[in-house]
């Protein structure tokens, strides 16, 4: 379980860590805010690393402090509850409040974690076990005054991100945010229950014998720790990744328009826009072949005819077609019949009524018609059919 859980977690800490860091450096000073979420982000990825049984007996053999590990990575894991404790504090609280309770708890941080240090060479000489310290060396009675004092101030921390965050994400209003906050604090009801498994470990070293939970303590870690790192960057993550899916939809789009659009600048070369730099853009490129389509348009409406829009709904109504794709069929029809009428230099005898009011470009829903447009342009055999005669009345 751990050769395959800690290294996954690993990875994933050590790449949230440096796209937070990676982004700072992007956004110029760095806010204490985002200097305690890449700390947390780190120290994660340390825990895990030096926590992989590899790495650990690697370390024991490099250092030749046997299970010296351990100590580091409970030192992470108490700095990363810190952190969160930090990161919660500056995003709930007037700035100078937060720098007071900040101090107060990263000084708590380096009480414990002198404490910790005695604590641990009080243990005296082990020998590596790199997945079962703690049950190794139960009986050991300083392990027990190490392993509540680690506890103690992990599980202070974890209630405390969890008083921060629960409530804080009502007030944050739907959204990413609250979603964020509260899978964080779900993250940290599961390290409650990796604490309390070590708590049982504790009471063995004092000489009782409970039920041991050992099993579930790389799961509950794992996964406690999976929902705090994805808690942690969903709210900076989930927009660009709408902004991912909102530029796909863009380039489909696109290509759905552009055999209308190709059909209508070739046959009025005009209405293309000048070429800028810019228009690389999914987004500009979008809105610029929906402008020149649109010219396009209003070039050919001397030879829109009235008597094609009016056959092509018949003729579509009759094989069952309604709503937004009856429009898109009886407009695919005119603009085909009026490139048709152009070539030959006839007009109608029933042209077009006025048209309607122009459309709002920016509007998601009148691109998508005019790509419902474009696909029945090419495709639908009620259009060629409709719009053979352009000159009917």
């Amino acid at each position: 379980m751990h050769e395959l859980l800690y290294p996954v977690l690993a990875v994933l800490a050590w790449v949230a860590a440096g796209a937070r860091l990676c982004s700072g450096m992007r956004n110029g000073p760095v806010a204490p805010a985002r200097h305690a979420v890449t700390s947390a982000f780190a120290l994660l990825a340390v825990t895990f690393t030096v926590s992989t049984p590899a790495v650990w007996a690697l370390a024991d053999r490099v250092t030749g402090l046997d299970n010296a590990t351990a100590l580091v990575a409970h030192l992470c894991v108490v700095g990363f509850s810190t952190s969160l404790q930090v990161l919660l504090l500056w995003w709930t609280n007037p700035a100078e409040t937060a720098r007071r309770r900040s101090r107060n708890r990263l000084v708590s941080l380096a009480a414990v974690a002198v404490l910790l240090t005695v604590l641990f060479v009080a243990i005296g000489p082990t020998r590596t076990h790199h997945t079962d310290f703690v049950v190794a060396y139960a009986h050991r009675p300083p392990l027990a005054a190490y392993l509540l004092t680690y506890l103690v101030a992990f599980t202070a921390g974890l209630l405390d991100i969890i008083r921060i965050c629960w409530p804080y994400a009502r007030l944050a209003g739907p959204g990413w945010v609250r979603r964020g906050l509260r899978m964080t604090a779900v993250g940290a009801v599961l390290g409650l229950v990796y604490a309390a498994a070590r708590f049982l470990d504790v009471l063995t070293a004092l000489g009782w014998h409970p039920p041991r939970w050992e099993a579930i303590v790389p799961i509950t870690a794992s996964a406690g720790a999976l929902l705090v790192i994805t808690g942690l960057t969903l709210p900076a993550l989930a927009p660009r990744l709408d902004n991912v899916a909102g530029t796909t939809h863009r380039i489909r789009l696109l290509r759905q328009l552009r055999p209308l659009w190709a059909a209508l600048c070739a046959a009025v070369p005009a209405v293309r826009l000048a070429h800028e730099q810019r228009w690389w853009r999914p987004a500009d490129r979008l809105h610029r072949r929906v402008i020149e389509i649109y010219d396009a348009r209003l070039v050919l409406r001397p030879y829109l005819s009235e008597a094609v829009g009016d056959r092509a709904r018949r003729r579509a109504e009759a094989d069952g077609l309604g709503g937004d794709d009856l429009a898109a069929v009886v407009e695919a029809a005119k603009l085909r019949a009026a490139l048709a009428a152009m070539r030959a230099d006839v007009r109608p005898r029933r042209p077009e009524r006025p048209d309607p009011p122009d459309p709002a470009l920016d509007e998601v829903r009148e691109v998508e018609q005019l790509a419902r447009v474009a696909h029945a342009f090419t495709n639908s055999p009620l259009v060629g059919i409709t719009a053979r005669d352009p000159a009917d009345a």
